[in-house]
C-alpha cells in the first residue's frame, strides 16, 4: 500500500507559525517460504515551516526546511509451526538534526500448549530532536536590578542536542485459568541514556533591544541517564453468558540520575513524579435485553509526586440501546464519584491545572 498526503496550516498566534508537510509511506507483507511473514516499508516526509515569533517566543532560525528518511524490515519466523516463533526487525532513519540512526528489536514467543504463550522481547528506541529542542528562544523574565544593566532570564534551544535514548526488556505470560477466565502478566525493565536536561549557559550582553542588558540563558542538555521497571497484570472473566468482567493492574518506578557535570536540580525529580506507582481498572459489560448494553468501568490512579496532583478513583457508565439496524442512542455518565477531580498540573505554571468534572450525555447515531 501506498499513501501519499499534504497538509499546509497556519497559526494565529504569539508564534504565528506556517507549515507545510508532504508525507509518503509504502508498505509491503510477504510471505517467504512456508515459515517466513516479512513486512518492509518506507517513508519519506519534508516539512517546511516558518515562524514569526516576538520578543518573548521566537525560533532560531525562523525558517527551517526538513527531510525524513526512514525504513523498516521485519521478518516473523516460524521456528517450530504452532510452538515457537521469532520476530526480528529494525528501522533505520535518517532526520535533519542528528542523521542516521538504527532502532533493532528481537521478539520470541513459545506455546507450549493451545491455552498458553510465553513470550520476550528486547527493542531500541530514539526519541530524536524537534524544533523545540534546538531552536527555541524563549525569554523568561527579567530580575531585579540593583543599580546596574537589566538581566534577563532567557531559554535557548541547542542546536547540538542528541537523541534521547532507550532499550526495552520485556517478557510475559497468557494463560486461561479455566474456560471463561484468562490472566495476562508481563514485566519489564527501560534503560534510559542521553536523557533532557535544563543547563546553565555562559552570560552575555545585548543592545539589542533597548536598553542593554544581560542575557542569563539556559539550554538543554543530554546530561541524565535511568532506568523504569514495573509489571503489569490483567484477567478477563466471563461469570455468565450475557456479562463479561476484565480488571487490569499496573506498576511502575522510575529511577533518574543527573550526570556528575550536570548543574539541573529539578528534571530528575519530575521525570520521576510525573508517572503513577499505581494504576487499576476494572470494567463491567451485561448485555441486559435484545442488545441494549450496560457498561460500567472504574479507575483508580495513583498520585503524581512532581508536578504534585492527588490520587482519584473514576467510575463512568454507559447504558447503550439498537434503534433499528443503522441508529443507536447511548445514555452516559462520566466521573460520577467525585464532583470533579484533577488529573494534570503544568510544572511550569503557564496552564491551568485540568479538573474533570461530573458529567452525563445522550448520544444519538444514525448511520446512512
Amino acid at each position: 500500500s501506498l499513501q501519499i498526503s499534504y497538509d499546509q496550516y497556519e497559526r494565529d498566534d504569539v508564534l504565528g507559525d506556517k507549515r507545510r508537510t508532504l508525507d509518503m509511506n509504502f508498505q509491503d507483507r510477504f510471505a517467504w517460504g512456508q515459515r517466513q511473514d516479512l513486512t518492509w516499508g518506507f517513508e519519506y516526509r519534508r516539512s517546511a515551516s516558518r515562524a514569526r515569533g516576538s520578543f518573548f517566543l521566537s525560533f532560531v532560525p525562523p525558517a527551517v526546511s526538513m527531510q525524513l528518511f526512514s525504513s523498516f524490515l521485519q521478518d516473523e519466523i516460524a521456528i517450530l509451526p504452532d510452538r515457537l516463533y521469532l520476530t526480528v526487525g529494525t528501522k533505520l532513519e535518517d532526520n535533519h538534526y542528528t542523521g542516521f540512526a538504527a532502532m533493532p528489536s528481537i521478539r520470541v514467543a513459545f506455546i507450549p500448549s493451545a491455552n498458553r504463550t510465553i513470550w520476550a522481547a528486547i527493542s531500541r528506541v530514539d526519541r530524536t530532536p524537534a524544533e523545540t529542542d534546538t531552536s527555541l528562544l524563549l525569554n523568561i523574565g527579567e530580575l531585579p536590578s540593583s543599580g546596574g544593566p537589566p538581566t534577563l532570564l532567557r531559554f535557548m534551544g541547542n542546536p547540538h542536542f542528541q537523541d534521547e535514548v532507550s532499550t526495552a526488556y520485556e517478557a510475559g505470560f497468557r494463560t486461561a485459568v479455566a474456560k471463561r477466565l484468562t490472566l495476562d502478566l508481563s514485566a519489564y525493565y527501560g534503560d534510559y541514556d542521553n536523557q533532557q536536561t535544563i543547563e546553565p549557559a555562559a552570560p552575555f550582553f545585548e543592545n539589542s533591544p533597548s536598553p542593554p542588558h544581560l542575557v542569563v540563558p539556559f539550554r538543554y542538555a543530554n546530561l541524565m541517564h535511568g532506568e523504569t521497571h514495573g509489571l503489569e497484570a490483567s484477567a478477563n472473566w466471563k461469570p455468565a453468558a450475557r456479562w463479561a468482567l476484565s480488571t487490569g493492574y499496573a506498576f511502575e518506578q522510575i529511577h533518574m540520575h543527573p550526570a556528575p557535570s550536570s548543574q539541573d536540580t529539578t528534571s530528575a525529580g519530575e521525570a520521576e513524579g510525573s508517572s503513577p506507582v499505581h494504576s487499576a481498572q476494572l470494567r463491567s459489560s451485561i448485555l441486559l435485553w435484545r442488545n441494549v448494553n450496560w457498561d460500567t468501568s472504574a479507575y483508580f490512579v495513583d498520585r503524581l509526586v512532581d508536578p504534585t496532583t492527588p490520587s482519584y478513583t473514576r467510575v463512568d457508565t454507559q447504558l447503550w440501546f439498537p434503534l433499528g439496524e443503522r441508529g443507536s442512542l447511548s445514555l452516559v455518565g462520566q466521573n460520577l464519584v467525585h464532583d470533579h477531580h484533577q488529573e494534570f498540573t503544568d510544572s511550569t505554571g503557564s496552564a491551568i491545572p485540568t479538573l474533570v468534572k461530573r458529567s452525563a450525555y445522550a448520544k444519538f447515531t444514525w448511520q446512512f
